[in-house]
């Protein structure tokens, strides 16, 4: 039997510019892809990692299940329309394959390419717009927690198919499913807390012993054959202490790279958290120095307009190509 999303969720999200796939996948364009055809500007992926923010998906296969209901998380949760649904449970029969799933995605990217045809909007190069219709680059991340998604590895597997490369953002909370998966370009685990009860209160997790989840999710970083990276989201007043903590946690991953990026007060987060919440960079930049003293991971770069900074392993990393 088919659980269908409730049609209040539905009708918010198609309100806020998710295009839906399917029963349960999304994809929104993402503002830097905007901003990358209009103004020449780039996201920090590009930035730090040679991802072209004009070719890049924004996309999940899942928007509307989670094994947390995270305060700073910009997704509608039951909390925010007062609507119950079914968020921990996922079967092959509800959710499109992975094929169908990765055409829906990029039938949904051209579409929402229409708008920026040079004919209409001279501001935008030829080049870039033909590039942005034929997309280099899926970030499975967007909204919702994607290792539910019941075949992940096959979608992996099927963007790689296809000569794109993957980032692929988790909560960390299903350790089982890491461990078989087909690893991505970059594997992303959120690292939001530095103790049990800061988690539990920031993120809200939906079952017991969630948080051991995430630290044997940390600890299997290490052996991971992709490139790993934790992300930091930096809450003030609920997260933004205990560097030493967070350290210890990190040391025993050992990912490739740590971004240390302050919450936005976005999205659906706005009716959670307040603006005081949402940290300036020089903050956020000073505790991510605190993370590098401590870890001897190396402060290499920074992008003020997101609020992000990056550090990393090795002194010398390679970008994506």
């Amino acid at each position: 039997m088919t659980h269908r999303m409730p049609i209040e969720l539905r009708s918010r999200l198609e309100k806020q510019g998710y295009h839906l796939l399917g029963e349960r996948g999304a994809f929104k364009a993402c503002q830097w892809q905007h901003k990358s055809l209009t103004e020449n500007k780039v996201c920090y992926k590009q930035r730090f990692y040679g991802i072209e923010s004009h070719r890049c998906l924004q996309m999940t296969p899942v928007v509307d299940k989670c094994t947390q209901q995270c305060r700073f998380c910009w997704r509608v949760t039951p909390g925010d329309i007062g609507v119950r649904w079914n968020q921990l449970t996922v079967s092959r029969e509800e959710v499109l394959g992975p094929s169908e799933l990765l055409d829906a995605t990029l039938m949904a990217n051209l579409r929402s390419l229409g708008g920026y045809n040079p004919d209409i909007r001279p501001e935008v190069s030829r080049k870039k717009y033909e590039e942005a219709r034929d997309p280099r680059h899926v970030a499975i991340s967007l909204a919702g927690e994607p290792t539910l998604y019941p075949m992940l590895s096959e979608f992996i597997e099927e963007v790689h198919r296809r000569d794109m490369t993957s980032f692929l953002v988790t909560n960390g909370t299903r350790p089982d499913v890491l461990k078989e998966l087909t690893p991505p370009t970059q594997l992303y685990i959120t690292l939001a807390a530095p103790t049990d009860k800061i988690y539990t209160r920031l993120c809200h997790p939906m079952q017991r012993g969630q948080w051991e989840k995430l630290m044997e999710s940390e600890e299997m970083l290490q052996s991971i054959s992709c490139r790993t990276a934790n992300r930091l989201t930096m809450v003030q007043g609920y997260n933004m202490e205990q560097a030493r903590q967070y350290a210890k946690i990190i040391l025993t991953g050992e990912p490739d790279f740590i971004e240390v990026k302050g919450y936005m007060h976005i999205g659906s987060s706005r009716a959670r958290l307040s603006p005081a919440n949402s940290p300036a960079h020089r903050e956020v930049r000073g505790f991510a120095e605190k993370i590098a003293a401590l870890t001897g991971y190396f402060l290499q770069d920074e992008q003020v307009e997101s609020r992000v900074v990056l550090l990393t392993r090795d002194k010398h990393w390679k970008k994506i190509r």
